[in-house]
């Protein structure tokens, strides 16, 4: 049986090259495509593919990121492989940390794509060699003159940090996450302290900085 694949990326130009160069190989099929987060959520609900190529930047609440999360919740068996052109460290980790199982470059040759593909979908990673490298010295310990929240914040405290730096009071939170105050106020102190900030003000104004939240 070929691998079944889903495209996601909100160019329509993309998805059509990616897929008339997939169309050419007999073991990989691509059954739908998506450009939007939600639709891929969709279509992976209908057609339960094997692989999904994922842009990360996508109109819509649900960045690349967040689709990413959410497949791999609720759809464990199928992989997520990250196509895009980022390759800074505000991209790859949360990417990694929500599932991802292999992040490539939009300038990655079409052969190691669909080498990308197979490999995907008997659960092994690829990583495009940049990316590696940024992993490789963060493991290393080579930049510990610097924090990197990417690495150094759980997935809660960077929810956190995301609703500070929206302008979030410790309630609104508190109701957007479904947790208590208390566990908001505990958030908050951790995320501050790996950090080494004083208060929310400059925990906001770092979040913007490092690009953990975006403009639209």
């Amino acid at each position: 049986m070929p691998i079944k694949v889903l495209l996601v990326d909100d160019h329509k130009i993309v998805r059509q090259g990616v897929r008339a160069y997939l169309c050419t190989l007999a073991d990989i099929e691509v059954i739908a495509e998506a450009d939007s987060g939600a639709a891929a959520l969709l279509a992976v609900d209908q057609h339960h593919p094997d692989v999904v190529l994922m842009d990360l930047e996508m109109p819509g609440e649900l960045d690349g990121i967040s689709t990413t999360r959410q497949i791999r919740k609720q759809h464990p068996a199928t992989q997520v492989i990250v196509v895009t052109s980022h390759h800074q460290d505000e991209y790859i980790f949360p990417a990694v940390r929500a599932g991802a199982v292999s992040y490539l470059l939009k300038d990655v040759e079409p052969d190691e794509l669909a080498d990308a593909i197979r490999k995907a979908a008997s659960g092994e990673a690829v990583l495009d060699s940049r990316v590696a490298s940024r992993i490789i010295l963060e493991l290393q310990g080579l930049r510990q003159d610097e924090v990197n929240p990417f690495t150094e914040l759980s997935e809660r405290e960077f929810e956190v940090l995301r609703l500070i730096a929206a302008g979030k009071s410790n309630a609104e939170i508190a109701n957007t996450l479904v947790i208590g105050e208390s566990t908001v106020k505990t958030h908050i102190s951790n995320l501050l302290k790996k950090l080494h900030l004083e208060d929310r003000t400059q925990a906001a104004v770092y979040a913007w900085q490092q690009g953990i939240v975006r403009r639209k």
